[in-house]
């Protein structure tokens, strides 16, 4: 009965040796936000909500909303106005929208790209990190 108590023995330590190893492929959080929301750098994070015009105008607000950031911080002056109509009536609903912009320049040229987007999977809030282009 030697043997095999060795050998049960041995079997119960490598099992809880091999339990104690590190998870190598854990997959991070999706919903939790990228680190560069809060700390965006060099570059600038927007957000922008729902959009009654779909997904593909709620990333172009967000996109307009970082460039004016960072246009601002960049030397550019921006003064942008956006108005938003919508009526309801029953069931339907329409919007009417009018935006103007002026923008002022001081002998400077300011580039930058979208890095990465994020899309709060509970809020369904979309993230924007512009950063400069190189």
């Amino acid at each position: 009965m030697g043997p095999y108590r060795t050998i049960l023995i041995l079997s119960l330590s490598l099992l809880s040796a091999c339990s104690m190893l590190p998870e190598r492929h854990a997959k991070p959080d999706a919903s939790a936000p990228p680190a560069w929301i809060n700390n965006p750098g060099e570059g600038v994070a927007a957000s922008a909500m729902f959009h009654v015009r779909g997904a593909q105008a709620q990333e172009e607000l967000a996109i307009t909303r970082a460039r004016d950031e960072y246009a601002k911080r960049y030397g550019v002056i921006i003064d942008s106005e956006h108005l938003t109509e919508m009526h309801t009536q029953g069931d339907r609903t329409t919007s009417v929208s009018d935006k103007a912009i002026q923008e002022t320049v001081k002998q400077k040229e300011v580039k930058a790209t979208v890095k990465e987007k994020w899309k709060d999977p509970q809020s369904g809030v979309l993230w924007i990190w512009l950063v400069p282009a190189k």
